[in-house]
């Protein structure tokens, strides 16, 4: 059989652990590395010399020679998010199939670009979304698709960023909504993505509130209003509680600790090495933060159900709680990490309840699989380069229109809270503003 060749555009942190790994590893016997694209020539050297491999590499503006050169079948993008929509575009007028990181793209006006794309491409579009592929939300999914609690009418989905995860996005370029389009966005696709996906419906409309409560110049635990500070340098660090919550072994000067930590920094600021001046751990209370940290709203979705969603970016604890009510009965899980001291251990995984209507109660423990996401990646690698396992009960690959969908409904979200407002999809998708 012929293996696929792969094009990897953002030789970033996730893309070597996430697809250069796996397709030079376990999948080497159906897939194979042709072209690395990035902005950065010494990234694309690191990975190299990593990998001890000789792969071609190209700059951004490369592209079209990079095709013509080591002719890709498939495109993977794991750029930045807000860079995703031009190399997406650029594949598929070369008629090349793209798998892309999640989130597809950052607003509303990109993904229309990315659907004009496809529709004239022979090429598809992949959006990589590995929590579908964890045991718990597969199960959620099965039990649904087979009819156990009827049409779901509504879910609560409540999500929890602990102090060490949701702090971290406010020091890398998260914290910019022209790079990421904002937590609504970058972090919540992943749960409306999960929304739509369980209940088999599309969302239709939304209704939000946002605001910025625990981080930027404002924030309340800011020891002082000075741009420009960086971990672990920052002589203020003994009064910033962020910082001595998750590194107090580091302030100490811990020999294994300060390892840990130059380790850890080397890896992120890989991601940004063709940035002048720029840190992996920047201070999350500098005033050029512009996204928020706090999210509640409605989504109203085609079949009939309503979702009340919240998002808060600042826990003590780290997870998520679910309640799906179908005309037949309930679905309820709860995946809570309460973290104490170690930055990112295992997650502590529940049980789910199925609940019928006017009958019994069922306890189902999913069984995880091994592997990195509780077992997500390695099932959702499976599907990217072997193809879908027939013996699957559900369709976990989510096609273009479930990354755009995902996207627009973050969208909204913001643009509800700006406007104060309900926001349709519909605007969203074809660019027109609802007559007043």
């Amino acid at each position: 059989m012929k293996k696929k060749r792969y094009a990897v555009v953002g030789v970033s942190h996730r893309a070597l652990g996430m697809f250069i790994g796996p397709i030079l590893g376990p999948y080497s016997d159906v897939a194979e590395l042709c072209a690395y694209v990035d902005l950065a020539p010494e990234r694309m050297a690191n990975a190299n010399e990593l990998k001890k491999t000789a792969i071609p590499c190209y700059a951004p503006e490369q592209f079209d020679r990079m095709v013509a050169e080591t002719r890709p079948d498939v495109v993977i993008v794991a750029t930045v998010d807000a860079t995703h929509h031009t190399y997406i575009i650029q594949a598929l007028k070369h008629d090349l199939d793209v798998y892309c990181e999640k989130p597809l793209t950052t607003d509303d006006a990109k993904a229309r670009a990315i659907l004009a794309a496809e529709r004239k491409s022979k090429g598809r579009v992949t959006v990589t979304f590995n929590y579908r592929y964890a045991a718990a939300p597969t199960l959620i999914r099965e039990l649904i698709q087979d009819g156990q609690i009827g049409r779901v009418v509504s879910l609560d989905l409540n999500w929890y960023l602990d102090t060490y995860h949701g702090s971290s996005y406010f020091m890398r370029w998260n914290r910019k909504r022209e790079c990421s389009g904002g937590l609504n966005v970058h972090k919540a696709t992943h749960h409306f993505d999960l929304a739509s996906w369980w209940i088999g419906q599309k969302p239709v409309e939304v209704f939000a509130y946002g605001a910025l409560n625990f981080f930027g110049p404002d924030g309340p635990r800011n020891p002082s209003r000075r741009d420009g500070r960086v971990c672990p340098t920052c002589e203020e660090r003994p009064r910033c509680d962020y910082y001595m919550r998750w590194h107090l072994d580091e302030w100490r000067g811990a020999p294994l600790a300060r390892k840990q930590l130059e380790d850890h920094v080397a890896a992120l600021q890989a991601g940004f090495s063709h940035y002048k001046n720029v840190n992996a751990r920047r201070c999350i209370y500098d005033s050029e933060i512009n996204i928020e940290d706090t999210y509640a709203g409605v989504v109203k979705y085609d079949g009939g159900a309503f979702m009340s969603y919240s998002l808060n970016g600042s826990c003590p604890f780290e997870g998520f709680r679910l309640g799906i009510n179908g005309l037949n009965g309930r679905i309820e899980y709860e995946s809570i990490d309460k973290r104490q001291g170690q930055p990112m251990p295992e997650p502590l995984r529940q049980d789910i309840t199925l609940i019928k209507l006017f009958g019994e109660r069922q306890t189902l423990k999913p069984i995880e699989a091994g592997g990195g996401h509780g077992g997500a990646d390695p099932l959702l690698q499976d599907d990217l380069f072997r193809g879908r396992n027939p013996r699957e009960k559900v369709v976990r690959m989510a096609p273009l229109l479930d990354g755009v969908l995902s996207v627009l409904t973050g969208v909204a979200f913001h643009r509800s809270m700006t406007e104060r407002r309900p926001v349709t999809i519909r605007e969203l998708l074809t660019g027109r503003a609802p007559k007043a």
